[in-house]
């Protein structure tokens, strides 16, 4: 008679390991869109930033130029040309350099708890 006592018991705690297996990694998966959502949050704002701190300093450039050439529109165009060879280099080496940063980057954060708890 103790024999179906002790199967539905079992079949309790099983259930219950996998129920708490379950709201275990319901739980990792939360942390981990969390900790993404706050780098790449953090990274809209720093980027925002440095965009209006290179979008002034352009506009300071391109008076500089003009000042020093005497016309406005080539010390615009010396920073517009400066801007199209960036543009160049980052569309040559995007994947060598930007893809893999960034990939590098998502799966660092992504595995970044799980490093230091070994």
């Amino acid at each position: 008679m103790s024999e179906p006592s002790f199967f539905s018991e079992l079949k309790q705690l099983i259930t219950d390991y996998f129920e708490a297996r379950i709201a275990l990694l319901k739980i990792n998966v939360y942390e981990k869109i969390a900790r993404v959502t706050a780098v790449l949050f953090s990274s809209i704002i720093i980027a925002l930033i440095l965009f209006f701190l290179v979008f002034f300093l352009s506009i300071s450039a391109g008076f500089y130029f003009g000042s020093l050439l005497n016309s406005n529109a080539w010390g615009f165009l010396i920073v517009f040309g400066f801007y199209l060879i960036l543009l160049v280099v980052i569309l040559i080496f995007r994947k060598k350099l930007l893809e893999k940063y960034i990939i590098d980057k998502v799966i660092q954060t992504l595995f970044e708890k799980e490093e230091s708890n070994d």
